[in-house]
């Protein structure tokens, strides 16, 4: 038997979670995208969801997203150790599994997060107003947002930093009174594919994005217009931004999570998705709920002016602003 170790994010990364996830539930493609009946809470109509390509799940019906290990112990309702021996026994590991040291930003970010067992049910705790004061500015770092078309004036309004233990741009995540609760993460490292890094991370204290990006940042201007703007990442808000359209934000991934929902809803203004060329948002239940509350619009590239995976500012202002004026309304 090998006396190795291997750390618990290359674990979770030899796994394929639709393999492991279809023992338990039968998953059917849609466009890409693979919808099950969900293994964690009994439902009727599929609203259980994996990507592939980003090797994650997230259940409509419960709530819950995230990796094959948040998946392990959600299913079998057992603590980390137990789950970590689930999975080492399914991919046939035999080293000792050790836990991955994380960026400098996450683990400052630990600190201070309030103890919790099981589901957490309280809120989440908010980091120092302070807190990205700890890493640098670094300009020739963020000349690599910058050669993207983002202007130091965004950067700097969105308190994008360098940290340099990780190699990481990173960036505040806001509760909605402007209280900073996560910190996201864009790696600097040009081999990061080969090294099986993430390209983008996002610490979510309890698994979960209770927070729009960008909403504190711009909550005058979203209120002003009675419109929110809403794309996937942190970088679609920062070159808007740029552009001058300041009533963005973004959910951080490809799909509105039960939290963001009553944000929006709480909100109550109308809410235009702009989410990358592949996601069909009429997919969403949570946006089919949230369609009870206020005003859903959505961009459709009917022309393909976007490639398949873009997101509707990856090809200028130009197009961006041409799919704004063309967006439809989901009635």
């Amino acid at each position: 038997m090998s006396t190795g170790e291997i750390d618990l994010s290359t674990l979770i990364d030899s796994i394929d979670i639709l393999d492991y996830i279809s023992q338990f539930t039968d998953f059917t493609e849609k466009n890409g995208e693979y919808w099950a009946l969900s293994p964690l809470k009994e439902e009727k109509t599929p609203s259980f969801s994996v990507r592939r390509e980003t090797n994650s799940f997230f259940d409509f019906a419960s709530g819950v997203g995230g990796n094959v290990f948040t998946f392990v112990r959600h299913f079998f309702k057992c603590g980390p150790a137990e789950a970590v021996d689930k999975l080492r026994s399914y991919a046939g590991v035999t080293e000792k599994v050790v836990r991955p040291r994380r960026m400098a930003a996450f683990e400052v970010a630990r600190r201070f997060q309030a103890p919790s067992k099981g589901p957490p049910k309280g809120k989440t705790k908010p980091l120092p107003d302070d807190h990205m004061e700890q890493f640098e500015r670094a300009p020739e770092k963020l000349a690599v947002w910058e050669a993207e078309g983002i202007s130091p004036a965004s950067l700097e309004k969105f308190q994008v930093r360098y940290d340099r233990f990780s190699d990481r741009l990173v960036y505040p995540i806001r509760s909605p009174d402007g209280k900073i609760v996560n910190v996201g993460g864009r790696t600097l490292d040009p081999d990061w594919k080969e090294k099986k890094l993430r390209k983008y991370t996002y610490f979510y204290p309890w698994g979960e994005m209770k927070a729009i990006y960008g909403l504190a940042e711009n909550r005058e201007e979203i209120l002003r217009k009675g419109e929110i703007i809403l794309f996937e990442g942190a970088k679609s808000v920062l070159l808007a931004d740029t552009w001058g359209i300041g009533n963005t934000g973004a959910l951080l991934t490809s799909h509105l999570n039960p939290h963001q929902m009553l944000l929006l809803a709480q909100l109550g203004v109308r809410v235009v998705f702009a989410l990358d060329k592949e996601i069909d948002i009429r997919q969403d239940r949570n946006i089919q709920r949230l369609k009870q509350f206020v005003g859903v619009e959505y961009l459709f590239d009917t022309e393909n002016l976007l490639d398949a995976k873009d997101s509707p500012v990856d090809k200028g202002r130009d197009v961006f602003q041409k799919l704004y004026e063309r967006r439809l309304v989901w009635q």
